[in-house]
């Protein structure tokens, strides 16, 4: 392994069963339930967590934050501490209050296509980044995890 290539380590953060394994059908309940929870509606702009249908394989593959330790989301947002936060357990989480939607958490992302959602609108005070935050202020913890009906999600260890 080369000296400059750094390995990048996660927090906890959502995972689902391996593909090969998985009996994820792709019914959407995961974004279903996530805008649901966060917003009380649903469409394509309120999702913290993304599914990309197997379209040849019929295996869907499940995508969210995966809370990087080196937080590059939260580093590079404008109103760091305001809009982008840490809690007490490292994850990284939005405060919509204070989000003017400048997209730099977005940029900063490692991953493609990033993790963290978009709200676009006219209206420049709407426009708002999502991303996942483990469902932090609900107790019984990740909805997603919680009403995936074949239960192929799941919160890793670290």
């Amino acid at each position: 392994m080369e000296d400059n290539v750094k390995v990048r380590s996660y927090g906890q953060h959502i995972v689902q069963a391996p593909s090969d394994v998985s009996f994820c059908a792709g019914c959407n309940a995961c974004e279903i339930v996530c805008a649901l929870v966060h917003d009380g509606v649903v469409g394509p702009c309120y999702n913290r967590i993304f599914m990309e249908k197997g379209t040849q394989t019929m295996v869907s593959i499940i995508n969210t934050c995966q809370q990087c330790s080196d937080h590059p989301c939260y580093e590079a947002c404008a109103r760091k501490d305001q809009a982008l936060c840490l809690d007490e357990h490292g994850i990284a989480y939005i405060n919509e209050e204070f989000c003017i939607g400048c997209k730099r958490c977005i940029k900063a992302c490692v991953f493609d296509p990033p993790r963290i959602n978009y709200i676009k609108s006219t209206d420049k005070t709407k426009r708002k980044a999502k991303k996942c935050d483990l469902c932090r202020n609900r107790p019984e913890g990740p909805a997603c995890v919680q009403y995936c009906q074949v239960s192929c999600l799941s919160v890793s260890d670290k």
